[in-house]
């Protein structure tokens, strides 16, 4: 007796419902959000203004981020230039790349935006995320890597706390840029630089 396989049915295509979204909608958002930010910054930041700059609704809005927070958190993550890992050979060359890369960040508009909302972190714990996880972190790995090099090629003493080491490295330029509000100069890289070679120097 020969048996013919049973055809299954081909299950349903599911749709999604109502529109698709449009990509482009984000990215209008995300830079009205940013403008907004920079002209009034955290506090008086609204939903309502961004829809209105954006020309969108604030449902729609509301479809991808869920408050404020999360939109603001969304529109300063996309702008921040990664730091690659330098491996010139020397201990000073590598630090001043990776100083010169966080100033141009602290000088530009990334560096204008953490300026608006650094004094919103303790209370927004989304926007202090932000800073510790995706933006210092990954700077943070990539100064310690360079140190360990520097440490063993004899270009720096063993036994230096790594966490100091980066504040020590970093922390200056933040507080010039962050607190005082000035550019960084390449002659203030270097100073910087040099300052933190001379206390670390075996």
């Amino acid at each position: 007796m020969i048996t013919t396989p049973i055809e299954m049915p081909e299950p349903p295509i599911r749709r999604p419902r109502g529109r698709p979204r449009d990509p482009r909608v984000e990215g209008v958002v995300l830079g009205a959000t940013r403008a907004l930010l920079l002209e009034r910054g955290f506090g008086r930041l609204t939903i309502a203004a961004v829809a209105e700059s954006a020309g969108v609704g604030k449902g729609t809005i509301y479809l991808r981020w869920p408050d404020k927070q999360s939109l603001v958190v969304s529109a300063l993550a996309e702008v921040w230039e990664p730091i690659a890992e330098p491996d010139t050979g020397n201990l000073r060359d590598d630090l001043l790349a990776i100083t010169r890369v966080v100033s141009i960040n602290l000088n530009g508009v990334p560096g204008k935006l953490l300026a608006a909302v650094v004094g919103e972190m303790p209370r927004y714990p989304g926007l202090h995320a932000l800073w510790m996880n995706d933006i210092l972190a990954p700077w943070t790995r990539v100064i310690v890597a360079v140190l360990q090099r520097g440490i063993d090629r004899g270009e720096m003493r063993p036994g230096i706390d790594s966490a100091v080491a980066v504040e020590s490295v970093i922390g200056p330029i933040l507080s010039t840029s962050t607190m005082r509000g000035r550019r960084i100069t390449p002659k203030q890289n270097a100073a910087f630089v040099d300052i933190f070679l001379r206390g670390v120097a075996p």
